[in-house]
């Protein structure tokens, strides 16, 4: 894997997704309830809808095209039809800037 700037963490206010394009990945990145940053393959595993589109409920991104739920710090399942856990990725904090590992 290599490290990737993102940009400056506030770029991603709390409670939000936001989609980032990373070596020919997207990348879908979530600052958390506590106050956490996750970053999660972007393509839905059930019917390849971008999950940055979705809602993040606590830990769970839900894709908006029919609610699959998958937990952003492991990748697994939360919720149907997707039955197929989506890959996670490393992400940090330094100095106000968010790094991803790809």
């Amino acid at each position: 894997m290599v490290r990737h700037t993102l940009g400056s963490a506030t770029d991603v206010p709390r409670d939000t997704l936001r989609r980032f394009d990373v070596a020919g990945v997207a990348v879908c990145v979530a600052h958390a309830e506590d106050d956490g940053f996750y970053a999660i393959e972007d393509t839905c595993t059930h019917e390849n809808f971008s999950l940055s589109e979705g809602e993040l409920w606590g830990f769970e991104v839900e894709c908006p095209a029919h609610g699959s739920r998958f937990d952003m710090r492991t990748g697994d399942v939360r919720f149907l039809p997707a039955v197929i856990p989506a890959k996670t990725f490393p992400v940090s904090v330094e100095d106000g800037n968010l790094y991803v590992e790809v």
